[in-house]
């Protein structure tokens, strides 16, 4: 009798690892709400964007940004057509070594306008404000430096090219 309730404890021990002890999902747990039209042609967008980036780049997401907003939209030159901007880790480094790729949407697609040199341990801000209240948007890039802080590359559009206008550093957090 003993043999016989040890044999069962071996196999009822057996049978739990291979199938697992996992609690199901709770339906409302599966349950995901149906995609906006707007949201589908974002992260068709997101995905068209990314494949143009390097194999094996690491997106940055502006840690003062919402959750997943990985990519930042802007009019820089002032045709009505947003440009957008995507912050990576150049693949094979680690940390100060970023990159800045503003992207252009033309009918056949987004191509690459600009690529910047980003240099810090991660992006703080990525945007398009107008800084200078000319009707044109700048791109502002904040760049986390460590204990040194932080910095701030601002770009304008002038002669159908990105310049950079100013670069600096600062000790606070950008609103």
């Amino acid at each position: 009798m003993l043999n016989k309730l040890t044999r069962l404890g071996c196999m009822f021990t057996v049978v739990s690892w291979i199938g697992g002890c996992s609690v199901p999902s709770m339906p409302a747990d599966l349950i995901k709400p149906p995609l906006k039209s707007e949201d589908a042609n974002q992260d068709t967008t997101k995905q068209e964007l990314l494949r143009l980036l390097p194999h094996e780049a690491q997106v940055q997401s502006p840690i003062q940004a919402k959750q997943g907003n990985d990519i930042s939209y802007g009019d820089l030159d002032g045709d009505g057509i947003n440009e957008a901007v995507v912050v990576y880790e150049k693949p094979g480094t680690k940390g100060k070594a970023l990159q800045a790729v503003v992207f252009k949407h033309h009918q056949e697609g987004w191509s690459i306008l600009s690529e910047l040199k980003g240099f810090g341990y991660g992006l703080e801000y990525a945007e398009f404000p107008d800084l200078n209240h000319d009707g044109q948007a700048e791109l502002v890039l904040s760049w986390s430096l460590g204990a040194a802080g932080q910095g701030l590359d601002v770009y304008t559009w002038i002669d159908n090219t990105l310049k950079l206008l100013s670069k600096q550093e600062y000790e606070d957090h950008l609103n």
